[in-house]
């Protein structure tokens, strides 16, 4: 089986895709796949004979690497027509990669490179280097692990959710699939704004929401009032504390939500319901059925069957927690985030943990700067409005000292930066910003 034939299992009338309110079904998504693949074919045979031919717009959206003929790479701004290569290039035995809408050009693929006999599709991962890897998965790699992570997330075929993102992005994949496998119909909009999707959400009356948590949090705080008919929230991919918690039930007060951790390598790997949190950030819940963790020299050893080809289990996505006594695994952030100043290591997830859990901050970040921490932090728009003038060195002092109350004085920041936002990609962005507002304290002067 592969996913195309997936699709031809669900009844064709039923609501696959609404995507800027254009409405597709489960048949038409399925002959405009096997379209793209017809016409791909054909393509392919017009080449070899030298013969120019017209492409389709989703034809278009696919190209070829100089020797690995077998992978097809696809970009598109349109969901819809992500999917539809997606598919069809599986239909075709061609091992479709999805590309992120800001990727000039393909990853480099080192020569000599081969694809696994048994895969099915490509996926990207970066970790914290910044530089994509290529993955390979089975079909059944996802798609038997679907009947779990539906039953726990709560999605069936009456599940309307919506989700905003690239397909490039592991989880907006593997969760539209999910969703696809038990009929289950698929909301998005192409807008970078909180309060279309929010618009969205009511328009079509979705009942889930699939967002990453600081997307989460512009949605809450955009709401135009309470939606009842939301029934459950997923998120991952960043830490959530209970400040979130509070204003997703404000806006979504009927909903559930659901926070996991995992990784492209591993699949998902614990889950953490809303009535769990106790207030630590760093708690990311138990582990998946099916899934075994461990922790080795303070990284987490993940050992499941779900997981990409060539990868050897128990493995690591390069991540360091714990597990408590109660077997809830907590998160303290990337193996390469734990900095080590004058002999003491220090993971930067701790201290954006105790920075977030301050009424006054948002967002956080903190990063090695000239041999000494440097937290980056957005404002509670509730308690201070980047329309006002810059935060005072009084307000700096303030939040240092709160900081003392839970963090050990070697553990501090050495400076606090404000920023309006904070970029969601390399923490090297963040130093170059040139709009940072700095405030240094003078705790160690």
């Amino acid at each position: 089986m592969n996913y195309l034939e997936m699709l031809r299992a669900v009844p064709p009338h039923r609501t696959a895709l609404i995507e800027d309110s254009r409405q597709y079904t489960y048949g038409e998504m399925v002959m405009d796949a096997q379209r793209c693949s017809d016409e791909l074919l054909s393509n392919q045979k017009a080449d070899k004979n030298g013969t120019a031919k017209k492409q389709s717009t989703a034809t278009a959206a696919v190209s070829y690497q100089a020797g690995l003929p077998l992978l097809a790479w696809i970009k598109s701004p349109s969901v819809y027509t992500q999917l539809i290569c997606f598919l069809a290039c599986g239909q075709i035995g061609r091992i479709p990669v999805i590309l992120p809408p800001d990727m000039r050009h393909p990853p480099s693929i080192p020569s000599g490179s081969s694809i696994p006999d048994r895969a099915c599709m490509g996926v990207l991962t970066s970790g914290t280097t910044g530089n994509p890897r290529l993955l390979f998965r089975t079909f059944e790699s996802w798609h038997g692990f679907f009947p779990v992570q539906n039953s726990i997330f709560g999605v069936d075929r009456n599940t309307r959710m919506f989700v905003h993102g690239s397909l490039a992005f592991t989880g907006n994949l593997n969760m539209y699939l999910a969703l696809l496998s038990e009929g289950a119909a698929l909301i998005t909009c192409s807008a970078v704004h909180p309060p279309a999707w929010n618009g969205s959400i009511s328009l079509n009356q979705a009942n889930a929401i699939y967002l990453i948590p600081s997307k989460l949090r512009l949605l809450s705080r955009t709401s135009p009032g309470p939606a009842d008919y939301v029934k459950a929230i997923l998120t991952g991919s960043q830490s959530m504390d209970l400040k979130d918690m509070h204003g997703l039930k404000q806006a979504f007060p009927q909903s559930r939500c659901i926070l996991y951790y995992g990784a492209s390598e591993l699949s998902y790997v614990s889950y953490l319901c809303g009535n769990e949190m106790t207030g630590n950030p760093a708690c990311v819940g138990r582990p998946f059925p099916g899934v075994h963790i461990t922790i080795q020299d303070g990284e987490i050893m993940a050992d499941t069957p779900y997981r990409a080809l060539g990868v050897r289990t128990p493995a690591s996505a390069g991540d360091i927690g714990y597990l408590d006594s109660h077997g809830f695994l907590y998160l303290l952030g990337r193996r390469d985030n734990v900095y080590n100043i004058h002999g003491r290591k220090i993971p930067a997830a701790l201290v954006e943990h105790a920075l977030t859990d301050l009424d006054e901050i948002s967002e956080a970040a903190v990063v090695l700067e000239h041999g000494s921490l440097t937290a980056y932090v957005v404002l509670n728009p509730a308690f201070h409005s980047m329309d006002a003038p810059k935060p005072s060195p009084d307000l700096s002092r303030r939040l240092m000292g709160r900081l003392q109350e839970t963090l050990e004085y070697y553990q501090l920041p050495r400076r606090i930066r404000f920023l309006d936002s904070i970029p969601k990609n390399s923490s090297v962005e963040i130093l170059l910003l040139a709009d940072a507002q700095e405030l240094e304290t003078a705790l160690y002067d």
